[in-house]
């Protein structure tokens, strides 16, 4: 964390927060590989964004997962606590909504989620699926803060993190929180994501926040 700026609060999400961590996540997300991979034209792409990122909280608060907003809204995490694997094939209520609302994109949706499925671990963990800063405050330790605060609540309870990277500079990043890459998974004709798995720490043994 940079020594002239403190290190952020972090609360809880609410309802209330939804349509800003929406419009932050899709500005955060924006230009990043996958996600011209998924949409290709960039103002459907803001659109797209938009929805998605909004059912994504809406679901994430009624199913009860971890939403952690940095600062006056600096920052987002989305954290799902996956105890059972999902059954192979098997689509939710959630995916449906979403697959309906990323329209004539829905096939990219399909076929990331399809990929990443396959990939997940079946050990019960904590799963990072989204981690966004806005984008002119980034490199600032905001991102580092959040995963910190999350870390210390899943050292505690000795419970593991999973994730995926989706560039190598996000991937140094969480090396640097202890996570292990293991093989990139490779989207048709698109860029690298690499699965990231961080085992629980003992107190000696946690970064402090960059």
């Amino acid at each position: 964390m940079n020594a002239t700026m403190p290190a952020p609060t972090v609360r809880d999400a609410t309802p209330d927060d939804i349509p800003q961590a929406a419009t932050l996540l899709t500005e955060a997300f924006l230009i990043a590989p996958v996600s011209q991979w998924l949409v290709t034209d960039i103002d459907a792409r803001v659109t797209t964004f938009r929805t998605l990122f909004t059912l994504e909280l809406e679901h994430a608060l009624d199913a009860g997962a971890t939403v952690h907003i940095a600062g006056p809204l600096s920052a987002v995490a989305i954290w799902y606590h996956r105890e059972q694997p999902v059954p192979s094939g098997q689509v939710t209520v959630h995916q449906r909504r979403m697959l309906l609302a990323a329209g004539i994109w829905q096939h990219r949706v399909a076929a990331l989620d399809t990929l990443l499925e396959r990939h997940r671990p079946q050990t019960p963990h904590h799963y990072l699926a989204y981690l966004g800063v806005t984008p002119w405050l980034q490199g600032r330790g905001i991102g580092s803060a959040l995963l910190c605060h999350q870390h210390r609540l899943l050292d505690t309870a000795a419970e593991p993190a999973y994730l995926e990277a989706t560039t190598p500079r996000n991937r140094g990043l969480y090396q640097r929180q202890g996570y292990v890459a293991t093989e990139p998974i490779l989207l048709p004709d698109g860029p690298s994501m690499w699965p990231m798995w961080r085992a629980p720490r003992r107190g000696d043994d946690r970064p402090a926040p960059q």
